[in-house]
């Protein structure tokens, strides 16, 4: 009985309880969708950053610690081999592959500049950059003079494809060595700086150049990148029990970009949630109150006839719960519908780490539920708890005196 008249009394008044529900509807569906979006967004993110740099890699410590350089850091091919045939077959591993980093100068008789150069496999599934090279490619994998330019680089250094360019670096015994290569392709990267120094060449030419046949650290790709810190450890634990004096290390730990962005994702979402509270909180404290303090006699006409304060304070917290329920319901419906029509627009960004804009789209899950809605509960259960208490306080005297 008391769910039923509780039920019933939240439409009363039906202008209040519009407010109400205006209040608690928008307040979910902004909150339920931004949720939405903050998930897509990382997860994006979180994509991006563990493609380029893999989601596990494998190399000599002091590399990863920047405390050494040069031939010491190097993995032997015999070395490589015995790491690769460790991990390839392993269970969620979508490709393994390998780089020769090196830095150097790049320009012609009429001037040069610093270049980045990351010697890699072409076309692997790993790290494949194609999806940053806006023109022409990088097609082979032999040791031809061959480059990949950043955009912003060839234009500092006033080229265009086709054109060669020469190439000077110190090899791994400390030598002086140069090249020509041909620029065949042009890339994009999110940090202009590193646009303006990135150039990609074949790895077997990065060995050349360097007169090495080793390689600088191992690329794991993993189906699901959120295994990649058990993964990094369970290679660790085989690497050790093998004797190969290398480190696994998750992407997570190569790159400090995400964790920042996920701190800033979460506070944002904490804030909003915060916000959403507050709004809904006084708007149906200051509706309820109202309601509850026009029922006054009607409080003291039941109370009259028996019914206990106990009861008068579960049926018009009862009315609270009801309000912020069917609100929440509601602007989760919403909510979805947003999501929905968002995801088929298409809308594109640039992800933190990402070269070029990527399709957003909102995965509507379960998980992404519970916040909006259980916000809404928590918040009208608080606001109801004032009146409800105040009105089932009343003396019966006192609030048969106000017909």
């Amino acid at each position: 009985m008391d769910i039923k008249v509780a039920f019933r009394n939240v439409f009363r008044n039906g202008r209040r309880t519009a407010f109400s529900l205006t209040v608690i509807v928008l307040g979910v569906a902004i909150l339920y969708f931004l949720l939405l979006f903050i998930n897509e967004a990382l997860a994006s993110t979180k994509k991006s950053l563990a493609c380029e740099s893999g989601a596990v890699q494998i190399a000599d410590a002091r590399l990863f610690d920047n405390t050494a350089s040069g031939a010491d850091v190097l993995i032997d091919p015999a070395t490589l081999d015995r790491v690769v045939a460790m991990v390839k077959d392993d269970p969620g591993v979508i490709g393994v592959t390998w780089e020769l980093n090196f830095a150097g100068l790049i320009g012609d008789e009429l001037g040069s500049t610093l270049l980045i150069g990351r010697g890699f496999i072409p076309c692997n599934c790993v790290n494949n950059y194609e999806c940053i090279v806006i023109d022409g490619e990088l097609s082979t994998d032999d040791a031809s003079g061959q480059i990949v330019l950043g955009r912003a680089l060839a234009a500092k250094l006033d080229v265009e494809l086709g054109d060669r360019v020469n190439i000077a670096t110190g090899t791994i015994s400390g030598n002086f060595n140069a090249a020509t290569v041909t620029v065949v392709g042009l890339l994009t990267y999110s940090v202009e700086t590193v646009e303006k120094q990135l150039g990609l060449v074949p790895l077997p030419f990065a060995q050349r150049l360097l007169r090495t046949d080793g390689v600088e650290r191992v690329l794991i790709g993993l189906e699901n990148v959120d295994d990649s810190t058990l993964y990094a450890a369970e290679v660790q634990a085989r690497l050790e029990a093998a004797g190969i004096p290398l480190e696994a290390r998750p992407w997570q730990e190569l790159t400090t970009t995400y964790e920042s962005i996920r701190t800033f994702y979460g506070a944002f979402s904490g804030l909003a949630t915060i916000a959403v509270f507050v709004l809904v909180f006084f708007s149906v404290l200051e509706v309820l109150t109202m309601s509850f303090l026009e029922r006054t006699r009607e409080v003291g006409a039941i109370r009259a006839f028996g019914t206990t304060r106990g009861r008068v304070f579960r049926s018009f917290l009862l009315e609270g719960i009801f309000l912020g329920a069917i609100g929440g319901f509601t602007g989760l419906v919403i909510g979805t519908i947003i999501g929905l029509v968002f995801n088929a627009i298409g809308v594109t960004w640039t992800p933190p780490g990402a070269a070029i804009p990527q399709p957003l789209h909102v995965q509507i899950t379960a998980v992404a539920l519970l916040l909006p809605f259980f916000t809404a509960i928590a918040s009208t259960f608080l606001s109801t708890l004032y009146p409800a208490a105040k009105n089932a306080r009343l003396r019966i005297v006192e609030a048969l005196r106000s017909i």
